[in-house]
């Protein structure tokens, strides 16, 4: 199946997993909590891109990245202050290269937990189906073996 640019299969809506709307909250939550009305803010874009797209982990590193790279080209673009004008004002100035921090480390955190989330063994009982990504395959030889499947040779191991 393709994919589309941010993730998801396009045209294909993506039903959220039970149990997203509380991680959506605390993620909310946590986002005002420390950045204010910008972290609220943030935290609403993160919970529709999340809903219309449903970014990869990959892509939602690569945000991260890129958001990260851009803090010092904005205070580059705001230049340097000489020795002389060098003071705390400098910084609180201009809240964008801080608002570009929290959004790069956000998209990091969100990145990194879906990675592993994606990586982990479903539990038992659950179906599938339902668990997988849409699209791209998963190579079995580079998994561990499951309790319950041969050993790829047919020997038992000591």
């Amino acid at each position: 199946m393709r994919r589309g640019l941010f993730g998801s299969a396009p045209g294909r809506p993506r039903r959220p997993i039970r149990g997203a709307a509380g991680g959506w909250l605390a993620l909310g939550a946590m986002l005002t909590f420390l950045g204010g009305r910008a972290g609220l803010v943030l935290a609403v874009l993160l919970v529709l891109w999340d809903l219309l797209y449903a970014p990869a982990p990959r892509v939602l590193l690569l945000a991260a990245l890129l958001v990260v790279v851009s803090v010092p080209v904005t205070i580059l673009i705001r230049g340097l202050p000489t020795v002389a004008t060098l003071s705390p004002e400098f910084a609180a100035g201009s809240l964008l290269p801080h608002l570009l921090a929290g959004t790069g480390l956000a998209l990091l955190v969100l990145g990194i937990l879906r990675d592993v989330r994606a990586s982990l063994s479903p539990p038992r009982g659950a179906r599938p189906e339902l668990l997988a990504p849409s699209g791209g395959g998963v190579d079995r030889a580079l998994l561990p073996r499951q309790a319950e499947e041969p050993p790829p040779n047919g020997e038992e191991p000591p």
